[in-house]
């Protein structure tokens, strides 16, 4: 199963040309099946006034896809897209710990040879406790999961973390965020089998000066 998760950095109508394309090939590219053709797609720090927007275009778009919009806060909404033909089902396991943003959960029945949760959140920014409890909290279901989107703690200090799992990284070992560091990465039980798709040929288009982040792409079976 194929998951494609970016950071989009309050992305709307009043954002500069070059951050609404980099967040338009993205989306196309996860979206079409002679691309990338993933099966989820999550963008996250989504401004509140564009959630709704959001939703209704990329539905009208994207019509093989379910698409689910969660607000959380002035600027930190999500979309989940889904591929509607496939056994997920998208459930908010309420607001992360001190923050006014969900945790979500995609569990996935027998999904290209994945069956199990997916956790998708912008967590707490800043390498400290909050991040690391809400890393460890959103794993307390146990069984076979998969956690990403923007984790905001460095792939560096993956050491660090009280949760069973291996964290795997997806550009090569360049930064994902523009003010330096690893902090969209992925983190796996250690029955689930992770592998990184390499889109850094893309490293041009997606260079941190639209979104402050890059996206990431990954496989994932069971």
């Amino acid at each position: 199963m194929r998951i494609g998760s970016f950071n989009v950095e309050k992305n709307g109508k009043s954002s500069t040309l070059e951050k609404q394309t980099q967040v338009d090939i993205f989306l196309y590219n996860c979206c079409s099946s002679n691309y990338w053709d993933a099966d989820i797609v999550f963008l996250c720090e989504i401004h509140s006034a564009q959630i709704d927007n959001y939703r209704s275009n990329l539905a009208a778009i994207y019509k093989n896809y379910s698409v689910y919009a969660f607000t959380g806060g002035y600027s930190n909404a999500y979309i989940v897209m889904v591929k509607s033909f496939e056994q997920l089902q998208v459930i908010s396991q309420g607001s992360l710990f001190t923050l006014n943003r969900d945790l979500i959960a995609v569990e996935a029945n027998g999904v290209k040879g994945y069956t199990g949760y997916v956790f998708l959140a912008h967590f707490k920014s800043g390498q400290n406790g909050v991040t690391k409890s809400q890393l460890k909290s959103c794993t307390a279901l146990g069984g076979k999961w998969v956690a990403t989107g923007d984790l905001n703690l460095d792939y560096q200090n993956v050491g660090q973390l009280d949760t069973a799992g291996l964290a795997y990284e997806c550009w090569n070992g360049q930064q994902t965020q523009s003010k330096g560091g690893i902090l969209d990465w992925v983190l796996a039980s250690v029955d689930v089998k992770v592998v990184p798709v390499d889109i850094s040929g893309l490293a041009h288009v997606f260079d941190m000066s639209g979104p402050d982040h890059r996206p990431i792409l990954f496989d994932v079976t069971s």
